[in-house]
């Protein structure tokens, strides 16, 4: 047990993307789960949004398989030169989901469909989804301040997006329920900038210049995961232990 902590847990950056794996899962049964609904009911408004599920997935996937392959790079130029590749090919994923999801808020302006429950225990799990995904996004950019390791920073910005979608689900569903006037135009329209700012991202990141950081950059950031690593959850379960033995004496 021990031996898994330390290998995938005191490390920040592996947090971010154990978290970012559970996300993946999340997504590609969002993403299939809306596929069958839309074929078995004949719904445009499922298959458009299975469609941005099945993309972000995708885009959690490879950048996954990309940062383990990542790890086993151990010359840190070589390595940025990598992650940068990543970062930068993973810009263009970004924007394929925001034109996605802004294809599913154009057809919720312009129709007026969507699928939304009147139950509570649903609303609340809709908006309990929403607010877990959004602490962990902040969690990943805490955690993380002071790395400025490329693919972890993609990791960040697809967390945000998904984020920022799961509260215009929230904000639509709490609408409908309370009967709202334009209602679902409102949450199509706030759904719309959401996906034109995340799309200015990725064209940002396509047209980022490779900037390495300085060595002395790098060291800061090797010292302060190795001041994480120290402190681990087993050493403060031993601490009771070690004291009690020197009370002995």
């Amino acid at each position: 047990m021990q031996a898994l902590y330390e290998k995938y847990l005191v490390n920040g950056q592996d947090r971010v993307a154990i978290i970012s794996a559970g996300s993946f899962f999340i997504n590609a049964l969002s993403g299939i789960g809306q596929m069958a609904f839309g074929i078995f009911f004949y719904s445009p408004w499922y298959i458009i949004n299975s469609i941005y599920y099945l993309l972000l997935c995708i885009a959690r996937g490879r950048t996954l398989k990309q940062y383990w392959k990542a790890r086993t790079i151990e010359d840190d130029r070589e390595r940025y030169d990598f992650e940068f590749v990543v970062h930068k090919n993973g810009g263009i994923f970004i924007c394929l989901v925001s034109v996605a999801y802004m294809c599913a808020c154009l057809w919720m302006y312009f129709t007026g469909e969507t699928r939304v429950q009147n139950e509570i225990s649903l609303i609340l799990a809709v908006a309990t989804i929403a607010f877990t995904k959004i602490g962990l996004a902040i969690y990943g950019v805490i955690i993380n301040r002071n790395m400025r390791d490329p693919i972890v920073s993609l990791f960040k910005k697809i967390s945000f997006l998904d984020a920022m979608v799961s509260i215009v689900v929230t904000q639509c569903t709490l609408l409908v329920m309370n009967n709202v006037s334009q209602a679902v135009s409102s949450s199509a329209l706030f759904g719309m900038a959401i996906s034109l700012m995340f799309f200015f991202v990725g064209i940002y990141m396509i047209r980022k210049k490779k900037t390495c950081p300085r060595p002395e950059e790098q060291m800061k950031e090797k010292q302060a995961e190795n001041t994480i690593i120290k402190f681990t959850i087993f050493d403060l379960v031993r601490l009771p232990n070690r004291k009690t033995s020197e009370d002995k004496f």
